[in-house]
């Protein structure tokens, strides 16, 4: 029995790392975003920019890979359509948005993750997922209402993000059905379809006025090839090895990890007020995850036991 508990341990241990560690690099992923923005550099075109590296050059590795693609079927299309507008729609809302309020509506991902973990994969609501369901939303209400807005996103910038923890948690549940399709495919694919929503998002915004300089982006460039080899590239494979591995719901609770990172490197390197409606909103939504956690400790206790 003790052997077993601690085989499982050992399997989610280097999961839950990485996880945790892309939560790091998301979590300042709005540095490099903001220092693209420039001179001959739009800031509506940083969300592009730092995708489109990565996607031209993971093109001809998807050609060469396209009988494993094919292969993949349904559920690693929606995976990787899912993640990539994960993380276009929040690439551009750190740009333009509030970043510790558009990181804490994102971070509303486990109540979407818990519903569709039950659509589904047929996962029962267990009781503590209800009480998280709730602490979630009355964070949501006091992250809005405690600044005296009405309780949903108030600006283009953070319904964006809202969506991005919605796409997120679609990707979730489609990466975990789509187990039979390697981490290579995965990957590569939302690189690419992070750049087409960016993309989009530009044309839909109305943003085709201005566009990028052959100057501005010479200038721009050392920041867009670092945002991609050191932020992008490694949060999004960390993050897509890691919740291959464990429950959506789990893999959305340790990714929490981004909201203490982004709100405080927010308020320390941006000049972000922290005030009481993050300070509330935050720990209710924190609490949600903290029973997330608590709870599933006790279901997989149950289980092995």
């Amino acid at each position: 029995m003790s052997g077993q508990v601690q085989g499982q341990g050992q399997s989610v241990l280097l999961p839950s790392l990485a996880v945790a560690a892309s939560a790091v690099f998301w979590g300042t992923t709005w540095i490099p975003l903001r220092e693209i923005d420039g001179p001959g550099v739009p800031a509506e075109w940083s969300g592009l920019l730092i995708y489109l590296v990565p996607a031209l050059l993971v093109l001809p590795m998807i050609l060469i890979r396209r009988h494993r693609v094919i292969a993949g079927g349904l559920p690693l299309l929606v995976a990787a359509v899912a993640v990539g507008a994960c993380n276009g729609l929040f690439a551009v809302s750190m740009v333009f948005g509030e970043i510790g309020i558009v990181i804490l509506l994102f971070y509303l991902n486990p109540i979407w993750a818990t519903v569709l973990e039950r659509v589904v994969i047929g996962t029962p609501i267990a009781g503590f997922r209800w009480a998280g369901i709730g602490l979630g939303l009355l964070g949501l209400v006091a992250l809005q209402g405690l600044a005296g807005r009405w309780p949903f996103p108030s600006n283009a910038a953070e319904w964006m993000g809202l969506g991005a923890g919605v796409c997120w948690a679609v990707g979730l549940v489609a990466t975990n059905v789509a187990r039979d399709s390697s981490m290579v495919e995965k990957t590569f694919l939302q690189f690419v379809f992070a750049a087409l929503t960016a993309g989009l998002l530009i044309f839909l915004l109305g943003w085709t006025d201005q566009h990028p300089t052959v100057a501005g982006l010479s200038a721009s460039l050392p920041w867009i090839l670092a945002a991609a080899a050191l932020w992008v590239v490694p949060a999004m494979g960390l993050s897509l090895w890691g919740a291959s591995h464990m429950s959506p719901a789990r893999a959305s609770m340790l990714l929490m990890l981004e909201v203490l990172v982004g709100v405080g490197s927010a308020a320390w390197l941006a000049g972000e007020e922290l005030g009481l409606n993050k300070i509330v909103g935050g720990a209710l939504i924190l609490s949600a995850s903290l029973v997330e956690a608590w709870g599933s400790a006790r279901a997989d206790a149950k289980r092995v036991g």
